[in-house]
């Protein structure tokens, strides 16, 4: 069986890693299995394929020379997809390997196609005595093709990821606050956890931990909070995973059993000034799924999300949160209703201001003058926005969709 890895990056020590991953999690005496790696270089030196010299994988790098070439062959898929070429959008990224794809269809034929972010590792979390620790997964991919033989109807998997919580971090942040100001914790647990910082935990695990340096002050742990770095909870137990009923809201880790799916334009967002929302991953689930696809969630496939905090300002996760919160508004209009749309802006409404209050009241706030200045920038700017303007977008996004599917039914009748 063969399985093709795809993924995009512009840091090298993020295809080390990865590529790293990869090597140690392949079962190398299944014979069965058979792998090839594509990575899209948008590194600015644009050497990975001979920094990967010696690696045991088959692994093809697709320029960024190439990937613009193949862009403009396919300017049209672009307009359907509703996808602006002005940024390098994690939708942009999709398209541009969704494009390759399909131009070398014959080489992903009858594959497993594994789209994943390249801060992924194809490993497990376990979090023991406080102590974070990554395995090596060295059955995940003689599992996958187990469950690709016995699952013939599903056509695409979403699975999640462990340990780093996703963009934006500023989601995430407030139970983590809340609990360093608030609560008393566990030290040390006897159990093997998996640790995952408040994203898909197990609400009803009441056990909690600390992963806390002693020697940090108050204000260094919460910019650490602040831009997503995992500190505090433990989620639930790996001998008792919990089913993930997420309904298609996560991306980043992507596994295709019906390359069909790729002649769907992975469609996205646009707000303001062309700047794409996030979550078309979301959307594209989304589509997928009402084109009559069976896309599912499963926790089995869970790969360690393996973020580099050295270089993440806070100003970024900031933009990140509220293009994160225009795509999440979009779907919550498109998918549920006016009501849950104006439900959701007023959390966002309230979010940021109880983030703020947390800190005013115990931190101080001279020290992280920065972070809160952009917190109040934020809160205003989602208190101006402007409900009728983005519902009248979101409209049009619909049109545009329903549009979109309508030609795609014809095109497969």
């Amino acid at each position: 069986m063969l399985i093709n890895i795809v993924f995009s990056s512009k840091v090298i020590a993020n295809v080390f890693s990865i590529i790293k991953s990869i090597e140690l999690s392949l079962n190398e005496p299944n014979s069965d299995i058979d792998l090839n790696v594509f990575v899209f270089d948008k590194t600015p030196e644009q050497d990975v394929l001979s920094k990967m010299y010696g690696s045991k994988l088959n692994i093809t790098v697709i320029s960024l020379t190439e990937i613009y070439k193949l862009e403009e062959q396919y300017l049209s898929l672009f307009e359907k997809a509703n996808c602006s070429r002005k940024h390098d959008s994690i939708q942009r990224a999709r398209i541009q390997q969704q494009i390759y794809i399909l131009e070398n269809i014959s080489l992903f034929k009858d594959s497993i196609v594994w789209q994943v972010d390249d801060d992924m590792l194809f490993a497990k979390s376990n979090f023991s005595n406080n102590n974070h620790e990554i395995e090596n997964s060295n059955k995940i991919f003689s599992d996958l093709v187990e469950f690709y033989k016995s699952n013939s109807n599903v056509d695409a998997i979403i699975a999640p990821s462990t340990y780093v919580p996703p963009i934006p971090s500023l989601l995430y942040c407030e139970t983590q606050l809340n609990d360093i100001f608030n609560l008393t914790f566990s030290k040390e647990s006897s159990e093997i956890l998996e640790y995952h910082d408040f994203y898909n935990q197990n609400k009803n695990n009441s056990f909690y931990s600390i992963l806390i340096d002693e020697g940090k002050g108050k204000n260094e742990l919460v910019k650490n909070i602040l831009i997503g770095m995992p500190v505090t909870k433990v989620s639930h137990g790996i001998s008792n995973p919990i089913n993930l009923n997420s309904n298609l809201l996560r991306g980043g880790n992507f596994i295709v059993f019906n390359t069909d799916i790729f002649s769907i334009p992975h469609l996205g967002f646009i707000e303001n000034q062309e700047i794409p929302a996030r979550r078309s991953d979301m959307i594209h689930a989304r589509l997928v799924d009402e084109l009559g696809y069976e896309i599912i969630d499963n926790s089995e496939f869970s790969l360690v999300h393996n973020r580099n905090f050295e270089n993440i300002k806070f100003e970024d996760c900031v933009k990140d949160y509220f293009s994160d919160m225009i795509g999440s508004l979009l779907t919550q209009y498109v998918y549920k209703g006016e009501s849950y749309f104006k439900e959701r802006l007023q959390f966002h409404q309230n979010h940021i201001k109880r983030i703020l209050n947390l800190l005013f009241e115990n931190v101080d706030i001279n020290e992280i003058k920065d972070e809160i200045l952009a917190l109040e920038k934020l809160h205003n700017q989602i208190n101006q926005l402007d409900k009728q303007h983005f519902i009248s977008q979101f409209e049009s996004f619909k049109e545009h969709k329903e549009q979109l599917k309508n030609n795609l039914c014809k095109l497969v009748s």
